[in-house]
């Protein structure tokens, strides 16, 4: 029981680091042409909210992405939020491309109650179609239930 609690106190303490440090401001030099022209400049980082099979709710985990979203585009300047919803390829693909459709959603109001203006968010979904581990039909992966979100910096 010892080990355990420490083992958790710990992990508690890895991603509240983990966290701070994707949160922090930290000061970079001006983008140099060769890097402005290798296309946009992150905000944040990527991230990932993952679902379980056929479900649109999202998790402690997601929640506390959510407010991390939320904070970095609060104060990284202009930005513009992309969400993308994907799927397993367990289901009927009009099933899984509205599922996907709804996991964006689910994720985009989200992330306008967390104080993101509906404005800067882009959404959209690929079911299937785009998936980040290639399996055949009616495979169950759970890293291809997610919606992908990233934070953009924009040009002022």
């Amino acid at each position: 029981m010892f080990q355990s609690a420490k083992i958790l106190r710990t992990l508690g303490t890895v991603l509240a680091l983990s966290i701070a440090a994707g949160c922090a401001k930290q000061a970079s030099p001006p983008p140099t042409q060769a890097a402005a022209a290798s296309g946009p400049e992150l905000a944040g980082a990527w991230y990932q909210i993952y679902f379980d099979t056929n479900s649109t709710e999202i998790n402690a985990r997601g929640q506390t992405i959510i407010k991390t979203v939320a904070h970095v585009a609060a104060n990284a300047g202009p930005t513009r939020v992309t969400v993308i919803g994907r799927t397993d390829r367990v289901g009927a693909p009009p099933d899984n491309m509205a599922l996907a459709h709804r996991r964006a959603n689910v994720v985009r109001d989200a992330l306008i109650t967390a104080g993101v203006p509906a404005a800067q968010i882009d959404t959209t979904w690929t079911g299937e179609g785009d998936q980040t581990v290639a399996t055949s039909d009616d495979l169950a992966e759970p890293r291809n239930r997610v919606v992908d979100v990233t934070v953009v910096k924009q040009s002022p």
